[in-house]
């Protein structure tokens, strides 16, 4: 492996640990955060030190990073990756701080990317300089800060993650490289449509969510997702979601399995609901995860805008009918009082408005309309 410069963008704990881990790995890493959220950093900010411990022997320590900045121009002058590490919703922003920054042989990953290849790209348009864009399907870490604001991180275990390409077509010239630089990214997606519609949370929380918000606002109840969301009916409603999600995936000709990859099922698997509910129950990594405990959670106000609105804008380009999926965007709608249709991932935001299906493929495979 030859060390590269690399810029690492966020403040959270998946952006910690991956500065963290690049520079142990022997590349030059600058890290940044947004000048309103970097009091969330300041440790980090004074010392340019992060500590690592948990299960993991390789992340263990003190790690001093090259360079921690507010200044997007200086985080990523020089750099061959741009590493962006945050929650879907602030891609759109990163996008607007990156135009005229970047040029074309730099490579812009996305942990995960919930369609951001898309929303970059777009804002880019047909800029000459417009580097590569990817999209990983997860973040590479279970991982958390010991405390807002602290500098130590507890590494509890890594993720699998696949990645995908915008073009598609650069992807074979570059990904063995990157598995040698970054992560042994196990799978390349077809392009980062794939890749967005293989996501697992959106349908795989939604039957507990929905069935639950009742039991989810009330603050007489400790809410559990597994535990006490996970009931044969939720789990009818999961299947019955991403078998709509998976329509999509047929007429562009992939071939989704997101649920069954995350339960390690074989190829060709069918889901029953009591296979299903025995994934949430007695499974030492979901039973005890606490919460959702507001109707303000990640499990609403991410898996719906980033997730379940693109994937219904994709079907409507391409006539595929969503009525369970609609239909829940239309039901959380009311519970927060906004339209996530348009505050959330439409395609206009992905640039796709006004394609056919023989555009759209064209479009993710080579990055031209």
């Amino acid at each position: 492996m030859t060390p590269k410069k690399i810029a690492v963008l966020g403040g959270g704990n998946g952006a910690h640990t991956m500065a963290a881990e690049f520079t142990l790995k022997g590349h030059t890493v600058n890290m940044y955060e947004m000048p309103q959220f970097k009091s969330g950093m300041k440790k980090v900010f004074e010392t340019k030190t992060i500590k690592l411990q948990g299960n993991i022997p390789e992340l263990q320590g003190p790690v001093e990073l090259n360079m921690v900045t507010d200044d997007i121009a200086a985080a990523v002058e020089g750099c061959h990756y741009i590493c962006i590490v945050a929650p879907a919703f602030a891609h759109s922003g990163y996008a607007k701080l990156l135009k005229g920054h970047l040029h074309k042989d730099q490579i812009v990953v996305t942990f995960p990317g919930a369609f951001s290849a898309l929303v970059l790209k777009n804002a880019f348009g047909d800029d000459p300089d417009c580097p590569v864009f990817a999209d990983a399907n997860n973040l590479p870490y279970d991982a958390r800060l010991v405390e807002k604001g602290s500098d130590t991180v507890n590494v509890f275990g890594r993720n699998p993650i696949n990645i995908a390409f915008l073009p598609a077509e650069k992807g074979p010239a570059l990904i063995d490289e990157m598995r040698e630089d970054l992560f042994p990214f196990e799978k390349i997606y077809t392009d980062v449509l794939e890749c967005g519609l293989a996501i697992v949370n959106p349908d795989w929380h939604a039957g507990p969510v929905l069935f639950n918000i009742s039991r989810i606002e009330s603050p007489q109840v400790n809410f559990f997702l597994y535990e006490h969301g996970w009931t044969p009916s939720a789990c009818r409603l999961n299947i019955a979601m991403d078998k709509e999600r998976k329509a999509i995936g047929e007429v562009l000709g992939y071939n989704l399995r997101p649920m069954e990859d995350f339960a390690g099922r074989p190829e060709d698997y069918e889901w029953t609901w009591q296979d299903l509910y025995k994934e949430g129950h007695g499974s030492i990594g979901l039973t005890p995860i606490c919460g959702p405990n507001d109707i303000g959670s990640r499990y609403l106000t991410e898996d719906i805008p980033f997730g379940l609105v693109p994937w219904a804008a994709i079907a409507e380009i391409l006539g595929v009918p969503m009525p369970l999926t609609n239909g829940f965007i239309d039901i959380i709608n009311v519970v927060h009082e906004r339209d996530w249709r348009k505050e959330g991932r439409s395609a206009e935001d992905l640039g796709i408005a006004g394609l056919n299906k023989e555009q759209l493929l064209k479009y993710v495979q080579t990055g031209a309309k």
